[in-house]
């Protein structure tokens, strides 16, 4: 054989493989296009689109730690060293549509104190515009911004149970809100040796407010009638911003109707807006900003039936998302609370994310 015959049989031999293996060969595919998490700045900070829709969600928390020493600021009993353990989760989804914006929102924790476990759901509503319907804390406490920047600044009791709750906000583009609303009622207090509930079967409890908020800061109040008892509450509250430093708040309720006797065996008929002792009580505070990471904050608070509380804290910031709050709390009972006083206090520490 020549060489140029061993040539062209080489050549023709490589010609047949190739078109052979060409024949067997696995063609990959081509791969789906990724869809990344896009980032929604239409809502604020934290929001992100939910792949494959238009809907924002933004989900956020804290884990908390409290140690709580010396007398309780609530009752005066010292439990010694009371460890308490708190995780929350928020979940916000919010998108626009030609009514406003629709968001729902669910806030759910878990606390341990001592051991002992509980879950407790927080909030559970949606929103359309200025309509809200669903479960959370009262409006009567919420729209009045609760009280002070303190660890126990419900000592004078200032809101009721969260409760079922259907409402309408109207905004103006000058701070000016209007609230009105329906709320079910919800928990149970002792009276008479029974047990009475809140909530009303025939009719729930309606409540109406107004704020105006400025950069000076602002004023608000709300009214809510409880339809059970036939009784009615009423909160307002004033806020000052003084200067970049300090700010000051004096809030006062009121009850109608605090000694009656139409309960069961003759007892009092609690009013569920009025969640404090007396027919009137006042809450006053501040806030102190001395430094970029610290304010000094204080809170002073007296019921008609005569228990004082006061607190005096300190929110130090020590990096973003995490801070450690040193309170201090005096407590004077009097009335249907029985004698005496209490001294402790509460070191807090908690991751905000």
């Amino acid at each position: 054989m020549t060489i140029k015959s061993l040539l062209l049989a080489s050549a023709t031999a490589l010609a047949a493989f190739q078109n052979a293996t060409a024949a067997d060969a696995i063609v990959a595919a081509e791969p789906e296009p990724m869809e990344y998490v896009r980032v929604c700045d239409a809502f604020g900070k934290g929001y992100f689109y939910i792949p494959g829709t238009e809907t924002c969600l933004k989900i956020g928390g804290y884990v908390r730690f409290d140690n709580m020493l010396g007398e309780s600021p609530y009752n005066g009993i010292n439990d010694g060293w009371v460890g308490h353990t708190r995780a929350t989760l928020r979940y916000d989804a919010a998108s626009d549509t030609e009514y406003g914006t629709l968001r729902s929102f669910i806030e759910h924790r878990w606390d341990n104190t001592d051991g002992v476990e509980k879950f407790t759901l927080i909030s559970s509503y949606i929103e359309l515009g200025g309509f809200r319907a669903g479960y959370s804390d009262s409006r009567f406490d919420k729209w009045l911004d609760s009280a002070g920047n303190i660890i126990n600044d419900d000592v004078i009791d200032y809101s009721p149970n969260r409760t079922p709750q259907v409402s309408y906000v109207y905004k103006t583009d000058n701070g000016f809100e209007l609230l009105i609303g329906l709320e079910e009622g919800n928990g149970t207090y002792s009276a008479g040796g029974t047990t009475v509930y809140y909530k009303d079967e025939d009719w729930p409890d309606p409540l109406a407010g107004f704020k105006y908020k400025q950069d000076w800061g602002g004023i608000s109040a709300i009214i809510g009638y409880d339809a059970q008892s036939e009784e009615m509450a009423a909160k307002a509250r004033l806020d000052l911003t003084l200067n970049d430093v300090f700010s000051i708040f004096i809030m006062g309720g009121y009850q109608s109707g605090w000694d009656n006797e139409d309960g069961p065996a003759g007892s009092r008929q609690r009013n569920f807006f009025g969640s404090w002792n007396g027919e009137w009580a006042a809450w006053s505070g501040f806030a102190a900003k001395v430094t970029d990471k610290a304010t000094i904050n204080g809170q002073a608070a007296y019921e008609e039936d005569g228990t004082f509380a006061a607190a005096l804290n300190v929110e130090y910031k020590m990096v973003s998302g995490f801070k450690m709050m040193p309170e201090i709390n005096y407590t004077d009972f009097g009335g249907v609370r029985g004698d005496g006083n209490a001294f402790g206090g509460t070191v807090r520490f908690q991751r905000d994310f």
